[in-house]
């Protein structure tokens, strides 16, 4: 444990080791409510290993991983207290689990699997597999672990769990039906409902049932600003100040600096002023927040004594939709509004 990196090390003593940490408070919860004891030891090295490119962050990486345990926990948890509807499983985990539940974490091989649960007959426990990225945000990861704890003990789950959705062929509409009160008439009907498999390889019928509720993140599990920003969705503002000023705000830095680099190459000289300088002053300013150098406002204006030229928000509107592809969401008095939900990459990545 002493060749890992210090956050890392930090994280697993603040997050994983330390009795207050949320995830203890959730296994204590499950020894109780199950009545074994629960074994769980990560291989830490090797979880760095899988997933140090998706957190650059190191910080961030054991409190992602500790939430997702506790998550299944709590799911563990609700199944045990529903014990008239969950009978049987519950039973059947009694026996499997043989006096100790022991719970394994994997990362998966390939960037395109999602989370999996399955239970493993040589290891005679459950095995957690990890996406090879970020950890989905709580109501998520509650999601997929509900969908998928049901199905667990079946024969076939760690097949068809582990199959990737391209490789499942599609269900035809009449293979599941549904049975509801038809509204008019009064009387049961059964309704054909098309099955319909998610990301996770989980089968759903009919349309995505709307979420109940959303579950706030871990302040701890989030990235700094600095990566979470670089994510969709981006927002960007465009104010107009008058012929003397124009201030874009936007949560996408790389947006603004090219923007910046753009307008300054272009920018023509005032020659009413013997120093030659650009008629526009262009200028980035900086977050207050993160760490690295980042920017979430460019502003631009001209020196009014000297002004050869005033500065209109045209050429930058035309930017941010015609180049960047931000979409305009609102529009008001001097005010223009808009949102991108496609990440931006370096060419080449």
């Amino acid at each position: 444990m002493s060749d890992l990196p210090l956050k890392v090390r930090v994280g697993i003593r603040d997050s994983w080791s330390s009795d207050d940490a949320p995830v203890r408070q959730s296994l204590k919860k499950l020894r109780e409510l199950l009545g074994l004891d629960v074994a769980v030891e990560p291989e830490w090295p090797l979880l760095l290993a899988a997933l140090d490119g998706a957190y650059p962050d190191k910080q961030a990486l054991v409190p992602a991983v500790a939430q997702c345990l506790r998550v299944l926990c709590d799911v563990f948890a609700a199944a045990l207290q529903d014990e008239e509807a969950n009978e049987e499983w519950i039973e059947t985990l009694l026996e499997r689990a043989g006096g100790l539940l022991r719970l394994f974490l994997e990362v998966q091989s390939s960037k395109t699997e999602g989370l999996r649960l399955t239970w493993s007959n040589d290891r005679t426990g459950f095995v957690i597999t990890l996406p090879r990225g970020q950890m989905p945000y709580l109501t998520e990861l509650e999601s997929v672990l509900r969908g998928q704890l049901p199905n667990c003990f079946k024969k076939d789950a760690g097949t068809s769990q582990s199959a990737t959705l391209a490789s499942r062929p599609a269900a035809p509409a009449d293979d599941w039906a549904d049975v509801s009160l038809d509204a008019a008439t009064g009387k049961a009907a059964v309704v054909e409902t098309a099955r319909e498999d998610d990301r996770y390889g989980n089968t759903r019928s009919g349309p995505p049932a709307k979420a109940a509720y959303n579950v706030l993140p871990d302040c701890s599990t989030l990235a700094r600003p600095d990566d979470l920003l670089l994510k969709p969705p981006y927002h960007l503002v465009v104010y107009d100040r008058g012929s003397t000023g124009i201030e874009v705000h936007c949560s996408h830095s790389p947006s603004l600096q090219l923007l910046n680099d753009y307008l300054k190459k272009w920018c023509r000289v005032n020659q009413q002023n013997h120093q030659k300088p650009p008629c526009v002053e262009i200028k980035l300013h900086q977050c207050a927040f993160g760490l690295g150098l980042m920017y979430d406002r460019l502003t631009m204006s001209v020196d009014r004594p000297y002004a050869q030229y005033g500065v209109s928000p045209m050429i930058v509107l035309s930017l941010v939709e015609g180049v960047l592809g931000y979409q305009n969401v609102r529009t008001e008095a001097s005010c223009w509004k808009f949102r991108k939900e496609v990440e931006f990459r370096r060419y080449g990545s």
